[in-house]
C-alpha cells in the first residue's frame, strides 16, 4: 500500500544466510546513466531526485553556496547510505521537516508550506492563510523542549506569513514523530551528515547495531562514496530501540523517487535486516514490531505482507501466528473483524 507490490522469495537456507549477515556488505550501488547521453540523463530517476533536490534547496535557501561542480555531481556514481540518527539531533535538521511535508502531501493529502516557496507559479491559493498565531510553536519553544527547531533562525529570509505555514506543520510534526518518552544517549560519534567516518567494529555494511535504546530517525541519503553520508535525504525511517524488538513507528520518502525505488518496502526489510544482525550482538533482541494492525483498514494489511508474523490477542495477551488469527477473525467476525484471537478451543 505504501509504494507498490514486491514479491520477495527466500531461498537461502539458515545456515546461509546467517554467513551472508556475518559479511561485510557494501551498500547497495544505486544506477548510473551512460556518459554523455542527455536522454539517458534525463530518464534517470536518481539524476532527476539530485537535480530537483538542487533546485529545492536554491529555492529554500537561496543565500547558501552551493557547490560549483554541482551539476556534475548530478551525474556521479551514487550510494545509498544509512545512519540512525538520535531523533533531537535530526529534528533540528531542516530538510528532515521539508521530506516529511513533501510525503505527506503526496501521499495522504496534506498541506505543504513549502509548496508556494518552491514552485510558486505552480502552487495554488488553497489553504493560503494558516489559521494560526503562531502562540503554540511559541509556547513549545519557550518550553525548551530537546530538538525544537527555530523556524526564525532556518528561514530567515521567508516572509512572516510563510513562516507561520512552517511553524504550524513543524509542530504536528516534532509531535507526532520527535516527542518520545525514551530516554535519549548521545553517539559516540557525530551523527552530523559530514562526519560519520568513525564507526564501532559491530557496525557492518551500514547497520549501526551498537546504538543505545532510544528513538532514531534512520535516514537514508545519497552519498558520494560507500563509506560518506554526505548526500541528499531521500527517506527516514522513525524506530524506537528497545531491549527485545526494534519497533516501527513510521516511514516517509520522496513518492515521486519511490515510484522506482520502492522505498516504503525498502525501509521495512532493511530494519527488518537490521534486527537480525542486531540479534548477534543483542541477546535479549528478538522481534520487529509493525505496530497496531486493523484487519478491515486497507492503509494497515501492507504489514501482513512480511512473514512470519504474530498478532497479539487484547483479551488473552497471546501472541497467535498471523494466518490463524486471520482466520479467527474472519470467521468469527467476518464484519467488525474484532474478536477475541485465542482461547483453548484454538489449542
Amino acid at each position: 500500500e505504501k509504494s507498490g507490490h514486491v514479491q520477495i522469495k527466500y531461498l537461502a537456507s539458515t545456515k546461509e544466510l546467517s554467513s551472508i549477515v556475518a559479511k561485510k556488505a557494501p551498500p547497495p550501488k544505486l544506477p548510473k546513466p551512460a556518459k554523455n547521453d542527455k536522454k539517458a540523463d534525463a530518464s534517470c530517476p536518481i539524476t532527476e531526485f539530485l537535480s530537483r533536490h538542487q533546485q529545492n534547496q536554491a529555492a529554500l535557501f537561496p543565500d547558501a553556496k552551493l557547490p560549483n561542480n554541482s551539476t556534475d555531481n548530478n551525474t556521479k556514481k551514487r550510494f545509498l547510505t544509512v545512519r540512525s540518527i538520535p531523533v533531537f539531533e535530526s529534528s533540528l535538521q531542516p530538510e528532515v521537516h521539508e521530506l516529511f511535508c513533501r510525503y505527506q502531501a503526496s501521499v495522504h493529502g496534506d498541506s505543504n508550506p513549502f509548496e508556494d516557496i518552491i514552485n510558486p507559479s505552480d502552487s495554488q491559493t488553497v489553504n493560503s492563510s494558516s489559521n494560526s498565531d503562531g502562540s503554540e510553536y511559541e509556547f513549545y519553544q519557550g518550553e525548551k523542549h530537546p530538538g525544537f527547531l527555530d523556524i526564525d533562525t532556518a528561514y530567515p529570509h521567508l516572509n512572516d506569513s510563510q513562516r507561520a505555514k512552517i511553524k504550524k506543520s513543524y509542530l504536528s510534526f516534532y509531535r507526532f514523530l520527535c516527542e518520545t518518552p525514551l530516554g535519549q544517549k548521545k553517539r559516540r560519534t557525530s551523527s552530523h551528515p559530514s562526519n560519520n567516518n568513525n564507526k564501532n567494529d559491530d557496525d557492518v555494511g551500514g547497520y549501526d547495531i551498537s546504538i543505545p535504546f532510544g528513538t532514531y530517525h534512520q535516514q537514508y541519503r545519497l552519498s558520494t562514496s560507500p563509506n560518506s553520508f554526505d548526500g541528499p535525504l531521500l527517506a527516514v525511517g522513525v524506530v524506537d530501540l528497545l531491549p527485545t524488538c526494534l519497533s516501527s513507528v513510521y516511514a516517509f520518502y520522496d513518492p515521486r523517487l519511490s515510484t522506482h525505488l520502492e522505498l516504503g518496502k525498502y525501509t521495512a526489510l532493511r530494519e527488518i535486516e537490521w534486527v537480525r544482525r542486531a540479534m548477534q550482538l543483542r541477546v535479549d533482541l528478538h522481534y520487529y514490531y509493525l505496530g497496531y494492525y486493523i484487519h478491515s483498514c486497507q492503509k494497515m494489511i501492507y504489514k501482513a505482507e512480511y512473514k512470519p508474523s504474530e498478532l497479539l490477542c487484547p483479551v488473552n495477551l497471546k501472541w497467535v501466528d498471523f494466518e490463524v488469527a486471520k482466520r479467527v477473525l474472519e470467521e468469527r467476525s467476518p464484519v467488525r473483524h474484532c474478536a477475541p484471537l485465542w482461547d483453548e478451543s484454538l489449542e
